[in-house]
């Protein structure tokens, strides 16, 4: 008997909400790899819009913010995982200009030409590496970027 492939989706988000919810960061990567990829973009301004696609509980969406000057959208689906990004912001300072937001990287809220920077640090493997490109690159601005890591 073959066994069903199963996508994240098809999970208990309850469940893999509680398992991530207590951590700092929800993948790879470090405060430390967070500011070096930061340090290769040169074109961010205080109006520059930035979004952190599948931000999970906001470790490298503190880092974001306390390296920029942008305003800075955090979306992700989980809605505890907001909460806390949204916690996290007010208790550093941020919250005047980071906003997390409850909703799917299938399916963002920007429009075209609008952002600056997409970051998704460990996150882009829910809908897949060539996907999450191919459909977000509509949203930059001429010049704008794209950055993304994971774990191979």
């Amino acid at each position: 008997m073959e066994e069903e492939l199963k996508l994240v989706a098809d999970f208990d988000m309850a469940m893999i909400e509680d398992f991530f919810l207590p951590l700092d960061r929800q993948g790879p990567g470090s405060e430390e790899v967070t500011k070096l990829a930061l340090s290769f973009i040169n074109n961010l301004s205080p109006e520059s819009k930035i979004a952190d696609i599948g931000c999970g509980a906001g470790g490298q969406t503190l880092t974001l913010a306390a390296n920029t000057q942008g305003n800075i959208i955090a979306i992700d689906l989980l809605p505890r995982m907001i909460a806390r990004v949204n916690e996290r912001m007010k208790q550093q300072g941020f919250s005047d200009r980071v906003t997390g937001i409850t909703g799917s990287m299938a399916e963002l809220p920007f429009k075209e030409n609008e952002m600056d920077l997409l970051w998704a640090e460990g996150s882009i493997y829910n809908i897949g590496f060539r996907k999450g490109l191919n459909e977000w690159k509509k949203f930059l601005k001429p010049g704008g970027m794209i950055v993304v890591s994971e774990v191979s």
